[in-house]
């Protein structure tokens, strides 16, 4: 009889036991998973209550909406979020395509919020670490930058029901892979030119997004484009170099393939019918180093021509004169997109489209291209050098444009 009890209480102890290890387990295993993002939304740095918050993760096919909620009365909001579903799609995609590019997780974050009786719209990024074991802490401050529009107070309006949450809606994308045209050489009919060009390995790079915000149905600009936080950030594990020689009379290009995205979003305010405004978001999801060649691009490099030098030529075996150029070890540069943006249909732009939209990419460490040019010119003729720098943007200063050579006797 005593054995029986003893084995009884040995077994239900063992039962306990067993069951609070997979208790504990199951709880370990769910704090792993797991993202805690905090997020203060202020203007002119005082913390706005009752801003609405739209959290979106990048992931290999664009942009995800993950979750909406609303910053508390002291203007801040605590959001768990899931590691499987804001990172392991992009350890999924860098593992299957086994490219020299790694994606990384970012978390892009838009506000908008009412401060003195305007609504502000405010937009933020973080990038958070690629692995797949938590857990993860972020915190977040979205300043709201941007007027929307006058808050009309509805006077003896009492709301008596819950609000409904704010939502958003991908409602249009568009992805395009396209050739960008990152240097350029030119000849006359007296001298030619060897070209080397290099993009060099670097550890992790940013791509900005751009974006504008419309009214809806209007489709009032509210905000013009604007270039705002980073939305995509890759990692690249090897460098790429082209050379090619240009002739008389010639021109040399080099290129690399850059993959655009284009996204329009629609928000509610609030989402029991407010207004409806519509975040028209273009971005570069990554560039491909491997897919530097010595091609003209979908663009052109056009610009002022700086006289950098001049030499005497002498004959098409001895170079007369030589230019090398590099950027800087901390950089940024713009990309163009005006001629992909540009073929959206019109009902998901901001209308009228009249000036040329960027995006920025910026060189977090690595230097980024390195460039020389051995130039040639007849016996006889003097060669004079011409630099072109293009900053292709109207929003933003770049250290580091793309550049062209040209040689004129």
């Amino acid at each position: 009889m005593f054995s029986k009890k003893f084995n009884l209480k040995t077994i239900f102890i063992l039962v306990l036991f067993i069951s609070s290890l997979i208790l504990g387990v199951c709880i370990v295993a769910q704090e792993m998973d797991k993202v805690y993002l905090a997020i203060i939304v202020t203007k002119d740095y005082k913390a706005i209550p009752n801003a609405n918050i739209y959290i979106f993760a990048t992931a290999p096919n664009g942009t995800r909406f993950i979750k909406a909620t609303s910053t508390n009365e002291h203007g801040i909001a605590t959001i768990t979020l899931s590691i499987k579903d804001v990172i392991k799609p992009l350890i999924d995609w860098n593992e299957a395509e086994k490219r020299s590019i790694k994606l990384h997780p970012v978390l892009y974050i838009t506000a908008i919020g009412k401060y003195e009786g305007y609504k502000y719209f405010g937009v933020e990024s973080t990038e958070l670490p690629l692995t797949a074991i938590g857990p993860l802490k972020a915190n977040v401050i979205v300043e709201l930058t941007d007027k929307l529009t006058k808050v009309e107070e509805k006077l003896g309006t009492i709301i008596t029901e819950q609000q409904a949450p704010p939502w958003a809606r991908l409602i249009y994308s568009k992805e395009e892979s396209k050739r960008e045209t990152l240097f350029k050489v030119v000849t006359d009919q007296h001298t030619r030119a060897t070209a080397y060009y290099e993009v060099t390995k670097y550890g992790i790079v940013g791509f900005k997004c751009t974006f504008s915000v419309t009214l809806y149905p209007t489709n009032n600009i509210i905000i013009p484009w604007k270039i705002g936080k980073e939305i995509t950030v890759i990692s690249n594990s090897e460098s790429n170099e082209v050379t090619f020689s240009v002739g008389q009379n010639s021109v040399g290009y080099v290129s690399c393939l850059v993959t655009c995205t284009y996204e329009c979003w629609e928000y509610e305010e609030p989402a029991n019918g407010g207004e409806v405004y519509r975040e028209h978001r273009v971005y570069i999801r990554y560039h491909l180093p491997e897919t530097l060649m010595a091609v003209k691009g979908d663009d052109d490099i056009e610009g002022t021509e700086i006289y950098l030098k001049s030499a005497a030529g002498k004959g098409w075996n001895t170079p007369a004169t030589g230019v090398n150029l590099e950027g800087d070890v901390s950089m940024s540069f713009a990309i163009p997109v005006f001629g992909f943006v540009i073929n959206i249909p019109q009902q998901y732009l901001p209308i009228p489209l009249k000036i040329p939209i960027d995006v920025a990419l910026v060189i977090k460490t690595g230097y980024a291209v390195r460039a020389s040019v051995h130039i040639f010119g007849e016996e006889g003729y003097t060669v004079y050098v011409y630099y072109i720098e293009v900053r292709r943007t109207v929003n933003a200063y770049y250290n580091f444009p793309t550049w062209a050579i040209v040689l004129k006797t």
